[in-house]
């Protein structure tokens, strides 16, 4: 099977971090990675971003959710960051995507890969993104 196209769920307050990853591992592979917070068009960006701190006046959650379900629906693969920052939205998606029968892979930096809610919602769970990127290489050839 290949994975050629992967939605990437992750807290917002990784955005930074992970775009960087992101880009590098798109030249690196060539499979594309849908990012929710640069790839879904959304008209309230800066008030998600600001919900950060607990404000969400002014999110139209519905098209937030169904803006990044249908991204989900029209990728192969679900990969998510799950770094210890609170993040309902990842895990919402991990959810989805899982119930969706679409492969999940779980990069899981803050110790929990073992947790029974992650292991029971993934194909695979990684500790870092070396491990991933070897594995979906391995995978796609």
């Amino acid at each position: 099977m290949k994975l050629y196209k992967g939605y990437l769920a992750h807290p917002v307050l990784s955005r930074k971090t992970v775009r960087k990853w992101e880009l590098q591992f798109e030249r690196k592979t060539g499979i594309e990675l849908i990012n929710p917070f640069i790839d879904v068009e959304r008209e309230e960006e800066e008030n998600l971003h600001a919900s950060e701190a607990g404000n969400y006046d002014g999110v139209k959650c519905q098209d937030i959710v169904n803006g990044d379900l249908q991204a989900i629906a029209d990728c192969n693969f679900v990969v998510a960051f799950v770094t210890g920052q609170r993040s309902y939205g990842t895990i919402m998606e991990i959810c989805y995507a899982y119930s969706m029968n679409k492969p999940v892979f779980i990069i899981c930096e803050n110790g929990h890969e073992n947790h029974p809610w992650l292991k029971f919602h993934s194909d695979k769970i990684f500790t870092n993104t070396a491990q991933f990127k070897e594995y979906i290489t391995q995978v796609n050839q």
